[in-house]
């Protein structure tokens, strides 16, 4: 693959010490995935249209799932949401060795969350608040303003 290849998707993922069916600890991590692959996505000026959740069992097999939104996001919140409404139609409990969530099928930044969600009406303000942490982030530092879900 070429230096200059043009990016086609954007993720994180990590491999647990152990592995763990708890849900706290699985939720924390695949908010803070979902933050840093906005975090690049909006570095990049990028959004993407396809959600994407990856999980490994202890015996290494490999579940994979994803859906496509109607427009390309690039915010967290939109992100995690999509991965963990994925996660839950799951019904598996695990436990898992890896975790990961990402976004393809990616569009320009400009593109993304332009209009509002009418089944959910506070994704809007929700919207405002990651833009508002996020000029605050640039200014102070990453470390500026954390959710209590990425404490978990």
């Amino acid at each position: 693959m070429s230096a200059n290849a043009p990016v086609k998707s954007i993720s994180n993922e990590t491999t647990f010490l152990e592995d763990t069916a708890d849900p706290d600890i699985l939720d924390g991590h695949l908010w803070r995935m979902c933050e840093k692959v906005a975090d690049r996505a909006k570095a990049r000026d990028q959004a993407g249209h396809t959600v994407t959740l990856k999980l490994k069992r202890a015996d290494f097999s490999l579940i994979s799932r994803r859906t496509t939104l109607r427009e390309p996001t690039q915010t967290a919140d939109r992100i995690y949401r999509t991965a963990r409404a994925l996660f839950d139609q799951l019904g598996d409990a695990g436990p898992y060795r890896l975790l990961g969530a990402g976004i393809s099928d990616l569009a320009p930044g400009i593109d993304a969350d332009r209009t509002a969600d009418l089944l959910d009406p506070g994704a809007a303000q929700r919207d405002r608040a990651e833009r508002a942490t996020d000029k605050i982030r640039e200014r102070f530092g990453p470390d500026a303003i954390l959710k209590g879900r990425a404490l978990r």
